[in-house]
């Protein structure tokens, strides 16, 4: 059965392109059988009109809806059509760029890890999560104590972040030498804007990165414009016991309660 409102909202978003041909080509679709949609005698198959919406940027439920209500969408939300035919480039732009929203709480984290279990250290970075106008940017600064072999006191990571079921997918590199990589994915809970986001990070160790590393990693929102110097100062190594870490940071990462 070919949806009613399918036709109309497909001609509204060719409106947006060169030509037909060219919107085909660009989306691998049969330039026939497009025809055939814009025109109402076919209804493209499920994963045609994904590709349909992919390129275009735009949800499959919101391609369905009444015309007068997609217009106003459209209207608000020009069409994100894929400005290359690089499948690995459209993948990028689909997952990271076609957002209409940041994936988490703007502003400023306190993240904590305890890397190795057997060393009861735990290590608290700065991070900000900023909203760019088509994705999500993620920017860690993390400090080490001047004894470490092979590290700089200071390191910041850079990355971008998508959310999905619930969770929040940072994937982000070290600026400066850009040896090491990860990958953060923190559940957002139920609320709008939850206080902490706890999850796994899993990459290689930031000294060589050679060695792949895993463990687990729990972030504290503390505002979206806080002391930054302040913020600062609290990063870098504590003692599993020490006193001053949250309690929420301490049952995840320590057990303690």
């Amino acid at each position: 059965m070919v949806n009613r409102h399918l036709a109309e909202n497909l001609r509204t978003l060719a409106g947006y392109g060169k030509s037909v041909s060219e919107i085909c080509r660009r989306a691998g679709v049969n330039r026939t059988q497009f025809n055939r949609y814009l025109g109402g005698t076919a209804q493209p198959s499920l994963q045609t009109l994904r590709r349909i919406c992919d390129f275009f940027g735009v949800d499959e439920h919101e391609i369905l809806m009444p015309p007068d209500a997609f217009r106003a969408i459209i209207r608000l939300r020009p069409p994100q059509m894929a400005m290359t035919d690089d499948k690995a480039a459209r993948f990028v732009q689909r997952l990271f760029l076609a957002q209409r929203t940041p994936a988490a709480q703007p502003g400023y984290y306190h993240g904590y890890i305890m890397p190795e279990p057997d060393v009861p250290v735990v290590y608290v970075h700065l991070i900000r999560i900023g909203w760019s106008g088509q994705g999500t940017t993620v920017k860690l600064v993390a400090r080490f104590p001047d004894d470490l072999i092979n590290l700089p006191r200071r390191l910041t990571f850079e990355g971008t972040a998508f959310e999905q079921a619930g969770k929040l997918f940072c994937l982000m590199q070290e600026r400066r030498r850009r040896r090491s990589a990860s990958c953060i994915v923190l559940s957002l809970g139920d609320f709008d804007t939850p206080v902490f986001l706890d999850g796994i990070v899993t990459g290689t160790e930031p000294e060589s990165g050679n060695e792949i590393t895993s463990f687990r990693v729990i972030w504290r929102f503390i505002g979206e414009k806080p002391d930054l110097r302040q913020a600062l100062r609290q990063c870098g190594p504590y003692p599993a016991e020490a006193t001053g870490l949250p309690d929420a940071v301490a049952a995840t990462l320590i057990g303690r309660r």
